[in-house]
């Protein structure tokens, strides 16, 4: 990253007293505008600030200006309204100026430099965003003059060093965001003294310690993010303690220990965040579930133990993410009772047992994540009539057995059917209907082919990218369909079957693909020389099979 451009020292408060402009009426504003316009060079091809000028109308007519005369006889800025017009260059000192001021509004631009410890003077400043902007350099503590200040936005720049703690002076602060900066150092403690303080967003900086346990004395806080920091430690007294607590994202940090049961005693709770961290221990169980929660991921912890029954009393959640964690036992038949569940991921834990018939049946689901657990039974018949909106079916890795249901057919929205790795048997059947399939793997089942008729029908699958049907027991020969298979399939994977006859040269027609794994199987005949017509091959295995004759000069036109 270029060096962030070094802010001038911040002056005191007597200081910027004295700097503060002697006149007092619109004339100043005015002539404060046009020494702003300086600094933000705008675009010159949109013109953001073109009715910026001397001779122009009233300055209360300018783009983005808001004037008011209930503090003054005169008309006087009161807002700056300059978001997402392209503006570029810094803002400079005299900013200061606008003694009226109470909203600076200019996210969305490229503006550079540092923020102006002139800010400080602006007695009536209630709001300050700059977010999505390239500012650098320091937060001035200056910021904590404007005693009326209620939210400051800062996020998405490229601001550096501690946060400051003359901040926790703005008794005033409602919201703090300094998202998706450099800042380092700790969270200051004092915050806890900011009696209004409702959202507390620091996520992707490079900030270090513990959360500050003394957050615990402010009761309005409602969102704190933290995700994506160096945090280390327990979930703090505070968070647990709160009852008006309604977002809540550590994601993607150090903490560790058991998850608390009351951290879901705020009624207001609807979503909590707790992935990526090393929380170990049960789920716990709770007696009453009154929070709306919608959103709740405990994707890969430490976690142990079995989902607790009482989860099914959440009727409001629309999110339910577990996966990777040491999950044991089998599924609870209550989480069918969440009518409007749209993903529920529990993939890679140790879950064992059948499915509950429940599960099969929520209408909402677009997302089930079952895979790489140690599940058995069958899927029902009716699957596909009961998961009218599933998108993705993640299954593979566990002992499920019995037939493909031919009634998967019907979920038209399906993308992503994964099956691999179990002991699915008899012949596959027919899924041309799916024209939103994107990755089908059947692979490593005990599968067969019959006729064929479930190949030709994938021609009508016009997205389809990747199609696994290794290590099954395929039979037969491979039919002429196989080179009207969809132009934009890259994987075909057919190895380990009992497949006989040749490879009908129309497989060249299929012009993306990267990858064809035939290995172990009986194809015989020559090696088709159309194979050549796929520029984009980067892996072809025919090994161990019966191929006669001679490898085609075309060939050796596979660069890839």
């Amino acid at each position: 990253m270029a060096d962030a451009i070094p802010c001038p020292p911040e002056p005191s408060a007597s200081a910027l007293d004295a700097a503060a402009p002697s006149w007092n009426n619109s004339d100043a504003d005015q002539q404060t505008l046009l020494c702003l316009k300086s600094g933000l060079a705008s675009n010159l091809t949109t013109g953001a600030l073109a009715t910026w000028r001397h001779d122009s109308q009233s300055f209360c007519q300018w783009r983005g200006v808001t004037c008011s005369t209930v503090q003054s006889a005169a008309p006087r800025v009161v807002a700056l309204d300059l978001m997402s017009l392209n503006l570029t260059g810094q803002i400079p000192p005299c900013i200061g100026n606008l003694s009226f001021l109470t909203r600076i509004n200019m996210p969305d631009n490229k503006i550079s430099g540092s923020i102006p410890p002139e800010i400080g003077r602006l007695a009536q400043l209630r709001q300050l965003n700059l977010s999505i902007n390239s500012i650098g350099g320091m937060i001035p503590d200056a910021l904590s003059m404007c005693s009326r200040l209620e939210i400051i936005s800062l996020s998405s720049n490229l601001l550096e060093g501690e946060i400051p703690s003359a901040l926790a002076q703005s008794s005033s602060l409602e919201q703090l965001v300094l998202s998706d900066n450099f800042l380092q150092g700790h969270i200051p403690p004092g915050f806890a003294l900011l009696p209004n303080l409702s959202i507390l967003s620091f996520a992707r900086n490079k900030l270090s310690g513990t959360i500050p346990r003394f957050l615990g004395g402010n009761s309005r806080l409602t969102k704190l993010a933290l995700d994506n920091n160096a945090f280390t430690g327990e979930i703090p007294r505070f968070l647990v303690n709160s009852s008006s607590l309604a977002y809540l994202n550590l994601a993607s940090n150090k903490l560790r220990g058991e998850i608390p049961p009351a951290l879901f005693n705020s009624s207001l709770l609807y979503t909590l965040n707790l992935s990526y961290n090393g929380f170990s221990g049960s789920i716990p169980s709770f007696a009453h579930a009154s929070s709306p929660l919608k959103y709740l991921s405990l994707t890969s912890n430490n976690l142990s133990g079995s989902i607790p029954s009482s989860l099914g009393n959440f009727s409001s959640l629309s999110f339910l993410l577990l996966a990777l964690n040491n999950l044991q036992e089998s599924i609870p038949e209550s989480l069918g009772s969440l009518a409007g569940l749209q993903v529920l991921d529990m993939t890679y834990n140790n879950l064992s047992g059948t499915v509950p018939p429940t599960i099969y049946a929520i209408p909402s689901l677009t997302y089930l994540g079952l895979g790489a657990n140690q599940l058995s039974g069958r899927i029902p018949t009716n699957i596909g009539y009961t998961l009218l909106r599933i998108q993705m079916l993640v299954m593979q890795g566990n002992q499920f057995d019995g037939p493909v249901p031919a009634s998967l057919a019907n979920a038209s929205d399906l993308k992503y059917l994964g099956l691999r790795n179990n002991a699915f048997s008899g012949i596959i059947p027919s899924l041309g209907s799916l024209t939103n399939l994107v990755t089908l793997d059947l692979g490593d089942n005990l599968l067969e082919a019959g006729d064929w008729t479930f190949l030709s029908s994938l021609t009508s699958c016009t997205q389809l990218q990747k199609l696994y049907l290794d290590r099954n027991n395929l039979q037969g020969e491979l039919p002429t369909s196989i080179g009207n298979l969809p132009k934009n399939l890259q994987w075909l994977l057919l190895n380990d079957n009992q497949i006989t006859g040749f490879i009908h040269p129309d497989i060249g027609n299929l012009s993306s693909l990267t990858l064809i794994h035939m290995e172990r199987n009986f194809l015989s005949g020559n090696i088709p020389a159309t194979l050549g017509n796929i520029q984009t091959l980067f892996v072809l295995n025919l090994a161990e099979n019966k191929f006669s004759g001679e490898v085609h000069d075309q060939l050796e036109t596979l660069r890839s």
